[in-house]
């Protein structure tokens, strides 16, 4: 039942508390900070979905995804170019004439160090032909050529060497390169490669031969006369 008592005149009230003072209290207590030893109450957890609840508007909004870091353009530092000294040319040009000029000289040395091998072997070999030793001679002359390759009388010796042993179309394959690689107008060329093609009995080559050989050594006329008179 109602108090029929004025509420000024009724003190009962002040011997129990009123909830209005215990939510107070308990606000309070909410606030106090934390005593020590008491561990920290753990922080709700990030929504991992993405999604989260703010304090203010109990809104519910998307997770911002993080930016991406802003890209910091590195300045390229520019080199100065150095002004070309036209000094620098002239000792580039001096070096690489010099390198020129030494690298002529140390192949000069190696080839008259060849020669003078290929000399002795020459030597030897016209030793020997005159013995009659044709095969040894040509040997002999082939180890000339291993030292000077451009030499028409190593090649014209061989090949004369070839015709003695019989073997002709060995002695034409020599008497070829001189003529298309060292000198076409070689006379005695000309004359052995006559003499190879008459071995095998080719008139036609042979008169072909002759004719060249007359045609670019007119003044040699006596010379090629008297050799085709012995090869009758």
């Amino acid at each position: 039942m109602f108090s029929l008592l004025h509420p000024q005149t009724d003190e009962s009230f002040l011997d129990t508390e009123s909830t209005v003072e215990d939510v107070i209290r308990l606000l309070q207590s909410l606030q106090k900070p934390k005593e020590e030893g008491e561990e920290e109450a753990e922080a709700p957890k990030e929504d991992l979905r993405g999604e989260s609840v703010t304090e203010d508007n109990f809104m519910v909004t998307e997770r911002q995804k993080p930016l991406a870091p802003k890209k910091v353009p590195i300045p390229i530092l520019k080199s100065k170019k150095k002004k070309a000294d036209p000094s620098d040319g002239n000792k580039d040009r001096f070096t690489f004439m010099r390198q020129v000029d030494v690298d002529h000289e140390e192949s000069s040395k190696a080839r008259l160090e060849r020669e003078r091998v290929a000399q002795n072997f020459r030597k030897l070999g016209n030793s020997e032909y005159r013995q009659g030793n044709y095969l040894t001679a040509m040997r002999m002359f082939s180890k000339a050529i291993e030292n000077i390759n451009d030499s028409h009388i190593l090649y014209i010796n061989r090949a004369l060497c070839f015709i003695k042993s019989g073997r002709f179309k060995r002695a034409i394959v020599d008497c070829d390169y001189v003529l298309n690689k060292l000198d076409e107008k070689n006379l005695r060329a000309w004359l052995y490669r006559a003499m190879a093609y008459k071995g095998l009995n080719d008139e036609s080559n042979f008169e072909n031969c002759v004719k060249y050989a007359r045609k670019f050594n007119s003044k040699q006329m006596e010379f090629i006369d008297g050799f085709l008179e012995k090869l009758k």
